[in-house]
C-alpha cells in the first residue's frame, strides 16, 4: 500500500448507534462521522466537493460553501463519475468527493476509471460506516469483506490512507490534502442514528448555484 496512516483504535469503549451497541475494540471504528465531515470542511478552502448518501447529509449541514457543493440526492452511486468529470474540468481547483461504502460498491468501476484519468487535484474520502446501514437505515450484513482502499490502491489511484481513530484523522487530513491525486481516502465512522434530512435545495438548483459560481469566476479571471 502506499504511504498512508492507518490508526487503530486500543479501547474497548462501547458506542451506542441507531439504538444497537457496538463494541470499539482493537481495529473498531471510532469515528463519529459528524466530526469526521466537520473536519473535511475546515480544511477544503475553495475547493468543490461533490457529496452523496449519508455524507451528503451531514455535509449539508456543517459546509460553509454550500455555493461549491455539488448535491448527488438523485444519482447517489455517481459521486465517482461526476467528481472525476469535474476535476478533469477545473484541473486548477480541488475537487473532493464525499462518499459512502455502501453507494459506492454499486460503482466499483468508477475507481479504475478515476485511477486511469488521474487527476492530480482529487481526493475521494469514503465514509465506511460500521452500522452498515442503507440509506434508510436498515442493516446490512456482510458489508466488511471487501479491501476497498487496496482496490483503489490497485486501480491506480497514487496514494490510500485509511484512518479509524479520530486524532490521527484530524492529523493526517492536513496531508491528505496537500498529496497530489487522486488520492483515496477510507474513514470508518459511526452515526448516532438521527436521520438527518436531505437538504432542501433539489439537485438541479445545486449544480445551478455552484455553475453560476465557475462561470463568474472565469468572467472576472478573463
Amino acid at each position: 500500500m502506499a504511504a498512508g496512516i492507518i490508526g487503530y483504535a486500543r479501547r474497548t469503549n462501547p458506542v451506542t448507534t441507531g439504538g444497537r451497541t457496538i463494541q470499539t475494540g482493537a481495529g473498531g471504528p471510532v469515528i463519529p462521522s459528524m466530526e469526521a465531515t466537520k473536519a473535511v470542511n475546515f480544511h477544503r478552502k475553495d475547493a468543490l466537493v461533490v457529496s452523496t448518501s449519508f455524507a451528503l447529509r451531514e455535509w449539508s449541514q456543517v459546509s460553509e460553501r454550500r455555493d461549491l457543493d455539488v448535491d448527488l440526492s438523485d444519482c447517489m452511486d455517481r459521486a465517482p463519475a461526476v467528481g472525476l468529470g469535474l476535476a478533469l474540468a477545473q484541473p486548477e481547483g480541488k475537487v473532493l468527493i464525499l462518499d459512502c461504502d455502501s453507494t459506492l460498491r454499486t460503482n466499483l468501476g468508477g475507481l479504475a476509471t478515476i485511477g486511469e484519468s488521474n487527476p492530480e487535484n482529487l481526493v475521494h474520502f469514503v465514509f465506511d460506516d460500521v452500522s452498515s446501514s442503507s440509506t434508510s437505515g436498515v442493516r446490512i450484513k456482510e458489508m466488511d469483506n471487501l479491501d476497498l482502499a487496496q482496490i483503489a490502491l490497485s486501480s491506480g489511484y497514487a496514494k490510500t490512507y485509511e484512518f479509524d481513530k479520530l486524532e490521527e484523522f484530524l492529523i493526517g487530513i492536513e496531508e491528505v490534502m496537500r498529496q497530489t491525486g487522486p488520492v483515496f481516502v477510507r474513514v470508518k465512522v459511526f452515526r448516532d442514528g438521527i436521520q438527518l434530512p436531505f437538504p432542501e435545495r433539489t439537485m438541479a438548483e445545486g449544480w445551478a448555484e455552484v455553475r453560476d459560481n465557475l462561470t463568474s469566476g472565469e468572467e472576472e479571471a478573463g
